[in-house]
């Protein structure tokens, strides 16, 4: 009976079927995607580069030199109090403005006087730099002062 015992207990076995046992999986090692070689910049587009750089430092560097080295005192707007009234003028980097009416200057800035030249009828007024808020002109022998405007 033992024998018959075994017999019902065993496993049948086919000679195709495989045991069945766990066994560990190990996953195969994925393939690394290779992404494809980036192109480094041409030397075209490197040399644009350089050059739009350079050209923002040159812009910064006069812009620099203009503010330090040529600085016109003048810019600004300013005010006097004359017998005729009060009258107000505003220099600005290429422009000159009064009573209403622009003009297109160029300035001769020296330490104490700045000399603003009329572009299109080439006369020129004096002025004359007291301190940073005053500057006086003098025209048809009279003399006016002017404090800036804040």
């Amino acid at each position: 009976m033992d024998e018959t015992r075994k017999q019902h207990t065993r496993r049948k076995t086919s000679p195709t079927s495989t045991p069945k046992t766990i066994q560990k999986r190990v996953s195969k090692p994925k393939k690394k995607e290779l992404l494809p070689a980036q192109k480094r910049p041409s030397f075209f587009l490197k040399t644009i580069a350089a050059l739009v750089v350079l050209l923002f430092l040159g812009f910064g560097v006069k812009f620099a030199l203009e503010q330090t080295l040529y600085a016109n005192p003048l810019i600004g707007r300013w005010r006097a109090q004359t017998t005729l009234g009060i009258i107000e003028i505003e220099f600005e980097r290429d422009a000159f403005s009064s009573f209403g009416t622009k003009h297109r200057v160029s300035y001769d800035v020296s330490e104490q006087f700045v000399l603003v030249m009329d572009e299109s009828i080439k006369v020129g007024s004096l002025y004359k730099i007291i301190d940073k808020n005053t500057i006086s002109s003098e025209a048809g022998g009279f003399k006016t002062l002017y404090k800036r405007v804040k």
